[in-house]
C-alpha cells in the first residue's frame, strides 16, 4: 500500500507562515523560490518570484543571518536554503531568546516606572487631553497621585467615570481630604446606565465633605492645589476636552473660583 501524498502548502499562505516567524515579504519569496529550485541563479530567483534582483541579494545575505540560507564556494550558485526543520528551530531557540531579553528588558522598564511614580520632571503649564480613554486615564492618575486634599466640582448632567470614582474612594479611605461641590441634580443616574448608578453609589459613599448648590460653571478637579483639570464642554454634550493647567497662576484663580462656589452651596 503506497504512503498518502502530501498535498504542497498554498504559496501565499507559506509566505504568510514564514512572515510570522520573522521573514519579510521578499525574503519569504526568496526563501521559498530557492527551495523549489536549489539550484537557480539570482535572475532566475527574481524571475520566478517577482522579487527585483537587487531585492534578491539582499534577502539572500539576511537569510543568511536569520539561519535560513548557507553560503557555498561555488561562486555562481553561492547560495544554498538550509533544511527548514533546522532553519525553524534555529528560529525557535531565536525567539526564545528574544523572549528571555523581552522580559529582562520589561523588569529593568519597571523599576524606572516605580521609581518615577508621583514624580513629574517636567509638564507643559497648559495641557489639552482629548478622548475618553485619556481623559479617564488623566483623571485617574491625578486622583492616585494626590496626598493632601482633592476638590471636585460636579456640573450636571452626570458623564459617568466609575474609575475615577473609585479613586477617589480610595483617597478618601487612605485619609486624603476631599471636598466634593455639585450642582444639586448630579446625583441623578443617567437611566439604565448601571455605570452611573454605581458611581453614584459610590460618591455618596465617599467620606468626604459635600456641599450642594443650584448651578455651577463647570466640571473640574484640583489635586493638592497644584494641578486643575478643566472639562470644556457644552451643557448636556457628548464632546468634550480636558484642560490640564498646572501654571501656579492659572491653578490660583481655579482655586478661587471653587472656594467662590463653595462657600455659597449648602452642606448636605
Amino acid at each position: 500500500m503506497k504512503p498518502p501524498q502530501l498535498k504542497p502548502p498554498q504559496p501565499d499562505a507559506l509566505l504568510e507562515s514564514l512572515r510570522n516567524v520573522g521573514l519579510n515579504r521578499y525574503e519569504a519569496s526568496v526563501y521559498v523560490g530557492l527551495l523549489t529550485d536549489q539550484s537557480a541563479r539570482v535572475a532566475e530567483i527574481s524571475r520566478r518570484t517577482g522579487v527585483p534582483q537587487p531585492k534578491v541579494y539582499q534577502a539572500l545575505d539576511a537569510l543568511v543571518e536569520k539561519g535560513f540560507c548557507s553560503i557555498g564556494p561555488d561562486s555562481v550558485n553561492k547560495y544554498r536554503p538550509i533544511t527548514p526543520r533546522v532553519a525553524i528551530e534555529g528560529t525557535i531557540a531565536r525567539l526564545k531568546r528574544q523572549e528571555v531579553e523581552a522580559r529582562g528588558l520589561a523588569e529593568e522598564l519597571e523599576v524606572l516606572r516605580v521609581a518615577g511614580q508621583g514624580q513629574e520632571l517636567w509638564a507643559p503649564p497648559i495641557e489639552i487631553v482629548k478622548g475618553t480613554r485619556q481623559i479617564v486615564e488623566l483623571v485617574r492618575d491625578r486622583v492616585e497621585s494626590a496626598t493632601e486634599e482633592i476638590l471636585f466640582m460636579g456640573r450636571a448632567p452626570q458623564i459617568p467615570s466609575l474609575t475615577m470614582a473609585q479613586a477617589m474612594f480610595d483617597k478618601a479611605a487612605s485619609g486624603c481630604r476631599v471636598r466634593l461641590l455639585l450642582e444639586k441634580n448630579y446625583m441623578q443616574p443617567v437611566e439604565g446606565s448601571e455605570e452611573s448608578q454605581a458611581e453614584v453609589e459610590l460618591f455618596r459613599s465617599i467620606n468626604a465633605e459635600v456641599r450642594e448648590i443650584d448651578e455651577l460653571p463647570t466640571k473640574l478637579l484640583i489635586v493638592d492645589g497644584s494641578i486643575a483639570l478643566l472639562s470644556i464642554s457644552r451643557k448636556g454634550g457628548d464632546n468634550f476636552l480636558v484642560l490640564a493647567l498646572r501654571q501656579q497662576g492659572f491653578v490660583g484663580h481655579i482655586l478661587a473660583s471653587f472656594q467662590f462656589h463653595w462657600e455659597r452651596a449648602e452642606p448636605v
